[in-house]
């Protein structure tokens, strides 16, 4: 028995019916090359993925913060080192004179 040639719904190439897929995100019946490409289009998202988690713990890692006790309130609270903030107490308000 001979298989009928129908056409991807996504890239229009024509492909044996047995061999097509239904892809659940687009809701479309689709053929084995759309079917492969859209895997290492995915694959390439998670590695990207990764790559940006890894980016963000590295940078979580890093002590860019340094606890500061107020001279004027007694208030204790963080100060970013790198962009030397806040500038005055968050309880007070007064003005932080050295890191």
């Amino acid at each position: 028995m001979k298989d009928i040639m129908v056409a991807c719904k996504k890239c229009g190439n024509k492909a044996p019916a047995s061999s097509m897929k239904l892809d659940f995100d687009e809701k479309l019946m689709i053929c084995p090359d759309c079917v492969k490409n859209k895997n290492i289009h995915k694959e390439i998202g998670e590695k990207v993925l990764k790559k940006g988690k890894e980016i963000v713990e590295e940078s979580e890692e890093r002590p860019s913060r340094m606890t500061h006790k107020c001279a004027s309130c007694g208030y204790t609270f963080r100060i970013n080192l790198e962009t030397k903030t806040p500038k005055n107490c968050p309880y007070c308000d007064k003005k932080i004179l050295g890191f």
